[in-house]
């Protein structure tokens, strides 16, 4: 695996109206469904996946023993890493997967044999209690530094297959504490919010990924899960690219309801970050391929968006100051075709699919591409990434490794 480094043209087109804007380019039905919902178009079959370990000559390149790992994320000022864990062929409980930066092992964070529930009732009353541990199935994630050593750690969990319509699953964000202050760190669950409907319909929706705000806040990216159901249906799935069918940020505060954010119509909602005063938003398009930046508290809404010649998937802040994204590359064959690839694949493999990696300037809103990937059968498909000392630690959906890019 090589790492490149290309300046990327920014277009920025600021709209104050919220208005949907549509994908660039004309793309045949064939290409129409998005590397967002590929985990959604595969049914978790019996068996478990298997850890798996790298070679001598590989640890340079990779780090193993995660299981379709949607999102990464470090501890800030630690050596620590936590990465999310979907369900999948083989794989029919999620895990957060618990990494050693300096020594580069891997252990499951959650479910494990013994794990720790303190319900915090004063933040998360309502919560109707802790998640099934069988039914777990992580997305997105995000951690909010708190006190002597401790995180919050925010999870989007599916709780069970992805069965859009089946509304008896736990469509959630699950909130967990992280004590870092022993030899190994701790994780406890102390809460819940379930994912709200869309705003406009008040139909289910289907969380996608969080970031921490300021007072205990947090925002979610969602997406309406009876479109997502129907995404084969050409009708359906030409609205969803076009954005007639849009995705929405919402905003959860302690003792408030869920509140909508003004100008946050997209095409495919998918990662998200926010600034540490809570001011700003920066929120991945993926059917559009950009990433917006929408302003929080402001009429009207501050709304600029940031092209990229790939499918945007997740966001994370570096401790540079830059934001980073990792998503799929455009292939001849399509979405569909690599979805339909990917959706086949055991645990133990990966989805040979290409991808890029793209750092942003918040400031100037420039971005430039740091890491533009063919794929193979070690590693493809992009979904997270996370900058980890000199080193871009890549994630993806389906397969059991991170991959590891020098950041030059």
């Amino acid at each position: 695996m090589t790492a490149v480094s290309q300046i990327v043209p920014v277009t920025r087109v600021d709209s104050t109206t919220g208005r949907r804007v549509a994908a660039r380019g004309a793309l045949s039905l064939s290409k129409l469904l998005p590397f967002l919902f590929v985990a959604c178009l595969v049914r978790a079959e019996s068996g478990r996946g298997a850890a798996v370990s790298c070679p001598t000559d590989e640890k340079t390149k990779f780090v193993c023993g995660v299981v379709n790992s949607e999102d990464i994320v470090q501890l800030p000022k630690t050596h620590w890493v936590i990465s999310s864990g979907k369900t999948g062929p083989g794989v029919t409980v999620g895990h957060l997967y618990l990494i050693n930066v300096n020594t580069r092992t891997v252990e499951p964070f959650y479910p494990v044999a013994q794990n720790q529930y303190r319900q915090d009732q004063k933040l998360f009353g309502s919560c109707p209690g802790k998640p099934d541990e069988k039914k777990f199935h992580a997305e997105g994630i995000d951690v909010r530094p708190t006190e002597n050593g401790k995180f919050t750690l925010y999870v989007i969990n599916h709780g069970g297959l992805h069965d859009f319509v089946n509304q008896e699953r736990r469509e959630s964000t699950e909130i967990f504490e992280i004590d870092t202050q022993g030899e190994k760190p701790k994780i406890t669950w102390i809460g819940c919010v379930l994912t709200p409907p869309m705003p406009d319909s008040h139909q289910p929706s289907v969380g996608n990924a969080v970031a921490p705000l300021p007072n205990d806040a947090f925002a979610v990216t969602i997406n309406p899960a009876e479109a997502l159901a129907h995404m084969r249906d050409p009708v359906t799935a030409a609205k969803l690219l076009k954005g007639e069918i849009p995705g929405r940020v919402m905003i959860w505060s302690p003792g408030t309801e869920w509140q909508e954010v003004p100008g946050s119509e997209m095409a495919g909602n998918n990662g998200i970050e926010a600034t540490p005063d809570g001011k700003w938003l920066y929120v991945d398009a993926l059917l559009e391929r950009g990433v917006y930046r929408l302003s929080l508290g402001r009429t009207p809404v501050d709304r600029v968006v940031i092209k990229t010649t790939f499918y945007p998937d997740n966001i994370r802040w570096g401790d540079d100051g830059f934001l980073y994204v990792a998503g799929p590359a455009v292939t001849s064959r399509g979405i569909f075709g690599e979805a339909m690839a990917c959706q086949a694949i055991e645990a133990s493999a990966s989805c040979p699919a290409p991808f890029k990696v793209l750092r942003i300037d918040p400031r100037t809103l420039e971005s430039e591409e740091l890491v533009s990937e063919p794929g193979g059968p070690l590693f493809g498909l992009a979904t997270g990434v996370a900058k980890v000392g000199n080193e871009l630690w890549v994630s993806s959906v389906r397969g059991t490794r991170i991959g590891v890019f020098p950041l030059k």
